[in-house]
């Protein structure tokens, strides 16, 4: 038995936990790995070289990602090369559109007759995939960011008498899981940031200034966090492109500063994270390393059981038990951040804050 697994899309704090975790659930059955995403697939570049355990710790992704609009002949191509090479299991690791992909190569395969199966295991900083409670990589992406901003908002009461306003953009192109995360602050109570903006709520620039305004005439300073996906129109980022190419820089901090600087007069500054948000390895979550490695190696030992599921992604419950999803229940969906929790003032999300304690393992 010969099982494939490979990446797609960007790497997270802990996906080498996950190929650890595949590693050590494939039993008996040998093991090709596609490094370099999508493209590694369609080039049938599969390789048996493995991974040092030290390689396992540390960040990144020692299987490469990337992204690529994928065609009817890349299908082919893919399923082409995956039979030659004897492969009668993959597995992908990523997004909805990781599992979307995954789902249409076992759809390509069975059109041609060819037996694969399928499992995918779950991978993004946005926790954006829907039937699952988290994904791996949200509560690294978590633990850094609500770390870094209360830090980042002592720093700015430190400075607050040459900058009035300070506007900090997370990632989170659709959903605004991560810039809640980002208002978590039960670990520094009195550094919450005063406003978060996520793509969820619609935005209005004459409100949001007036929301300034009212911050800065009530404790003489405002700390913003805002999502990169808020106010598209504003920027010329390609935030709401599907299966994008194109690199995003972000910009919407900026835009925002300059805009509250121009109508208020008050000094503003514009960060953005940034990748350190997805590969921080210094504040990787304990919580997020294990149930990473947990995912990877239960895909594995479903594959490498010939009665095993297959067409489905393994995720986690609220419960934190192992669920089963359909493939085809997941691709192109989005997961928003539900109703209750759709609040832009951080110290009304007590019940968000005490569902990501435990994830975050803040002290």
């Amino acid at each position: 038995m010969t099982i494939a697994i490979a990446q797609t899309g960007a790497p997270t704090a802990v996906v080498n936990r996950s190929l650890a975790g595949f590693i050590d659930g494939v039993g008996s059955a040998s093991v090709l790995f596609g490094r370099g995403g999508p493209d590694a697939l369609v080039a049938g570049d599969l390789t048996s070289e493995r991974p040092s355990d030290d390689e396992l710790r540390r960040t990144g992704s020692w299987l490469r990602g990337g992204r690529r609009a994928i065609t009817s002949d890349d299908l082919d191509a893919i399923v082409s090369s995956l039979d030659r090479s004897g492969v009668t299991g993959l597995s992908l690791i990523g997004g909805n559109g990781t599992m979307a992909f995954l789902d249409a190569i076992s759809t390509r395969a069975r059109e041609r007759g060819t037996s694969l199966r399928t499992v995918g295991i779950p991978k993004t900083i946005d926790n954006d995939i829907v039937g699952i409670d988290h994904s791996p990589g949200f509560a690294s992406a978590a633990r850094y960011l609500a770390s870094t901003i209360t830090d980042m908002a002592r720093d700015h009461e430190a400075m607050v008498s040459v900058e009035k306003v300070r506007i900090v953009e997370v990632m989170g192109r659709d959903t605004g899981w991560l810039a809640l995360a980002a208002s978590f602050h039960d670990h520094d109570p009195e550094y919450a940031a005063d406003l978060v903006l996520t793509p969820e709520s619609a935005f209005d620039l004459d409100a949001f200034i007036a929301e300034v305004d009212r911050m800065l005439q009530a404790k003489g300073r405002a700390f913003v966090i805002v999502s990169e996906g808020v106010a598209p129109e504003l920027t010329q980022q390609p935030v709401k492109e599907q299966n994008h190419t194109r690199l995003i820089h972000g910009g919407i901090s900026r835009v925002l500063a300059q805009a509250a600087s121009d109508a208020l007069g008050v000094t503003a500054r514009g960060e953005v994270l940034g990748t350190a948000q997805r590969c921080n390895s210094a504040l990787m979550s304990p919580v997020d390393a294990r149930e990473a490695q947990l995912l990877g190696e239960t895909a594995a030992a479903w594959l490498s059981d010939p009665s095993g599921p297959t067409d489905v992604m393994v995720g986690l419950g609220g419960d934190g038990a192992i669920v089963t999803l359909p493939l085809a229940d997941i691709g192109g969906r989005v997961r928003y951040v539900p109703e209750n929790w759709q609040s832009s003032h951080p110290r009304d999300l007590t019940s968000f804050h005490a569902w990501l304690s435990p994830l975050v393992a803040l002290p």
